[in-house]
């Protein structure tokens, strides 16, 4: 029985959303008000207020508020001359405002092009000249923060929303909200930037709403359910997360700061039954530490992208003994998670997994030459079959096509199947071609992440004329002179041992480790996910550095074969050149 007041559907209300066959994205917010009997009941908290165009702040939403916050800001967006079928780069301060603008504009027939606030300044002039975006809506906060103004290519309207004062609407025309078509664009939303200049990504009203037809019915485990969302408010993954909350009625916090401090922070005063995030905000919480018990209402942590490493989930669960963490694999293509894996404190899933598809997907594992599927175990590229996945790049018919083989799409994976289970080793652009065969960047982060006091990891590998190089970068749990002095030795000896366990005998001084002074040492895209191709320009940049007796980028104790002894000086930077002492083969530089 659904609880007085509580804004969370119940069974039957939610069959009756699945029953409508119009039931997408460009319109379930008018459907689920209508059929909502708590629609004026606050459900929606935030941890950044916003202010809109008429004045008004809001710190929650309720299904009535959010309809009028539409309103206001779909008139906002028709004094700037929005009309159906355009399409509008955004790129707002995270929290609830990405969403509102995604409202907004489908409530329009036009579309929003979402950009990660924190994508460098740069590459989001670059991605917008790519596309062809003519106007771009931002904030006074991410405009100063960012410099992004000075940066837009030529011919680029730049859009201040800031809400300054008073603002001019206009009247909404007698049609609105507009009613789609299966396949009106509701969204563009960019890749993580792996591989050069993200990638604009489709989304269509139904194509979108599949991963969330899905979840009607299934998402909701209890009348007390309550959801953080901590992911970046901007992604698809995030707008999805939010779609799927109002659609049900699910209590939501929606969190714009999604790392460490700020989410222990909304774990422990929202009180959350599910966690929605990027393995990364798992990441910087298992930095700041995690306690025994200490997020007991959590009964589920879903884990958006890529599959999160085995000793991260392992701290996780000792924060909320009784939950489950579920890792979700997916990206932006494929329009939602089609893949899923749960671990428990008591059972932990094989690493590297990321489970088995969801009952909407088809998975294959193929052979890169051939396009042929390949035997159970075999290792070769992933591909996948659903009626989520999109339907293609903004304007990029070619690579597009390219990304398809036999009716599958392939998700730039590599990996293998065995037992019905998937498990993804390596991005096929990180593998490294030693002179016996592939390694697997992936599964020697893994090896590295089972030494003690390692918090984080990231491995690459440079392919030279004389041989290949295997690079670690590593985070430590703490950082002092002892624990580094014996953590770079460990950590090298490990990575050196998965080396060889995966049949590469490459020399001592071919295997580095350096170790980060803090997280911001890792090059990391808008997503938060590590750019293994900054990652191998750096090392190829230490090691030239090296060479010609310079000094490295600043921040990182490099060792090479060896261990050091650092003084803590050294390392919290009040003295750039403290002395390292070391023994063995080995140089280190601490800077």
């Amino acid at each position: 029985m659904t609880q007085p007041n509580s804004t969370i559907l119940s069974l039957a209300e939610q069959q009756m959303l699945r029953a409508d066959a119009t039931l997408g994205s460009g319109n379930f917010l008018d459907r689920c008000h209508a059929l909502n009997p708590a629609r004026a009941v606050e459900f929606l908290f935030l941890d950044i207020p916003i202010t809109l165009p008429d004045g008004a702040t809001y710190r929650a939403f309720s299904l009535e508020t959010l309809i009028e916050a539409r309103r206001t800001l779909a008139r906002w967006y028709l004094t700037h001359d929005v009309t159906p079928g355009d399409v509008v780069a955004v790129c707002v301060t995270d929290g609830i405002a990405p969403f509102l603008h995604y409202l907004a504009l489908t409530s329009l027939g036009a579309a929003g092009a979402f950009v990660n606030p924190a994508m460098p300044p740069d590459t989001a002039a670059a991605y917008i000249e790519k596309n062809g975006f003519a106007r771009i809506v931002s904030d006074a906060r991410v405009l100063q923060r960012t410099g992004l103004a000075g940066r837009l290519p030529t011919g680029c309207e730049l859009i201040d929303c800031s809400f300054a004062g008073a603002s001019q609407v206009a009247t909404l025309p007698s049609w609105w909200p507009h009613k789609p078509e299966d396949s009106t664009l509701v969204m563009l939303s960019h890749t993580s930037g792996t591989t050069g200049i993200p990638k604009a990504v489709k989304f269509e009203h139904r194509q979108f709403f599949m991963g969330k037809r899905a979840r009607i019915g299934q998402f909701v485990e209890s009348d007390d359910e309550r959801l953080l969302s901590a992911l970046p408010q901007s992604h698809s993954a995030a707008i999805s997360h939010l779609e799927t909350a109002v659609l049900l009625g699910v209590p939501t916090y929606v969190l714009g700061t999604p790392v460490g401090a700020a989410v222990r922070m909304a774990l422990l005063a929202f009180k959350p039954t599910t966690v929605a995030a990027f393995p990364q905000t798992y990441a910087s919480l298992v930095q700041s530490g995690v306690a025994p018990g200490e997020f007991s209402t959590v009964r589920r942590w879903f884990s958006m992208g890529d599959a999160a490493h085995e000793s991260h989930t392992r701290r996780i669960l000792a924060g909320a003994p009784n939950s489950r963490f579920i890792d979700a694999f997916g990206s932006s293509e494929l329009g939602m998670a089609l893949f899923r894996k749960i671990s428990t404190a008591a059972e932990i899933a094989p690493r590297r997994s990321v489970g088995r598809p969801v009952d909407v997907a088809i998975a294959k594992v193929l052979d890169a030459a051939t396009g042929d599927e390949v035997s159970a175990g075999r290792v070769g590229l992933l591909a996948v079959r659903a009626p989520t996945l999109t339907p293609g790049y903004w304007r990029e018919p070619e690579i597009t096509a390219k990304a398809w083989r036999g009716g599958y799409f392939l998700t730039g994976d590599v990996g293998f199947c065995k037992d019905g289970d998937f498990y993804l080793i390596d991005r096929a652009v990180d593998v490294i071609a030693s002179p016996v065969g592939p390694l697997y960047t992936l599964l020697l982060e893994e090896e590295v992440q089972q030494v003690a006091g390692v918090c984080d990891v990231s491995v690459v590998g440079v392919d030279a004329a004389d041989g290949s190089c295997v690079f670690a970068l590593v985070l430590p749990d703490r950082l002092d002179a002892a624990h580094t002095q014996s953590l770079g030795q460990d950590v090298w000896t490990a990575l050196h041992e998965a080396v060889k366990a995966n049949g590469a005998a490459l020399a001592p001084d071919a295997v580095t480790v350096a170790i980060a002074g803090d997280s911001s040492s890792f090059p990391v895209g808008a997503t938060g996910k590590v750019l293994k191709r900054k990652l191998r320009e750096r090392f190829a940049t230490m090691s030239a550095a090296l060479a010609d007796g310079d000094k490295p980028p600043a921040g990182i104790v490099y060792l090479t074969n060896g261990l050091a002894t650092v003084r803590r000086s050294a390392l919290d930077g009040s003295n750039r050149n403290a002395k390292v002492s070391y023994r063995g083969s080995m140089s280190a530089h601490v800077y």
